[in-house]
């Protein structure tokens, strides 16, 4: 008499087949898959298209940089002999004291402030590029030309490549005011004298609590 079959082992076998047939039927739908969406439509046509601008991530570094930091409220604690330090690579074109003869660049007493078409360079003769660079030597234009001479003038003949460090330049300007008769007004931007005043605040208070407290502690 031949044996029946056992309910367990016709469980497992059922389960075989079924593992069998959704591995086949995946199999199936994959390869499907290639004949519906082509392979060069597929993924690259999926979703929506997001435009990147050109240069994006790239560079970051360099990016940072172009970023020309505000030398005005800096020059406060900025400090005039690191400036004359710094400004010895510029002593064998240029003079800083009154009177002075000019050397293959122009003399720089009361250059902060000064008007390009009009100001004193006794008999030298300012290239035509650096004229039309900046009107006036503002602080601003002084950091600029400092930070790289060729943003202000392209075609200008100074050879230096201009100063990195925002602390260089800000102690050069600094150096420079000391060379003035009469040197002008720090102005700061509005949020940078918001900054200043409100550190000063800061300071007052701290000052006046740590004298309340040694007023406590002295017996």
């Amino acid at each position: 008499m031949a044996e029946k079959p056992s309910p367990d082992k016709f469980k497992s076998n059922s389960a075989m087949m079924a593992g069998f047939a959704a591995i086949w039927l995946t199999v199936g739908a994959n390869e499907a898959s290639h004949f519906l969406v082509p392979d060069d439509e597929g993924v690259s046509t999926f979703g929506y298209e997001i435009e990147v601008p050109e240069g994006f991530g790239a560079g970051g570094a360099a990016a940072e940089e172009e970023v020309l930091v505000d030398i005005k409220p800096m020059l406060a604690s900025a400090s005039v002999d690191d400036g004359a330090k710094v400004a010895r690579k510029c002593q064998s074109c240029h003079t800083f004291e009154a009177g002075e003869r000019n050397g293959t660049g122009p003399n720089l007493h009361n250059v902060v402030g000064a008007t390009l078409a009009t100001h004193d360079r006794g008999d030298f003769q300012l290239s035509d590029s650096i004229l039309a660079g900046a009107e006036v030597w503002t602080y601003d234009n002084l950091n600029a030309y400092l930070t790289d001479p060729k943003s202000i003038a392209p075609k200008g003949t100074m050879s230096f490549v201009g100063l990195r460090k925002p602390k260089d330049r800000a102690n050069v300007i600094k150096f420079l005011m000391s060379k003035m008769d009469n040197p002008p007004e720090v102005v700061l931007d509005p949020i940078e004298a918001v900054i200043e005043e409100t550190a000063e605040v800061v300071e007052d208070a701290m000052d006046a609590a740590e004298g309340a407290m040694e007023s406590v502690d002295t017996p």
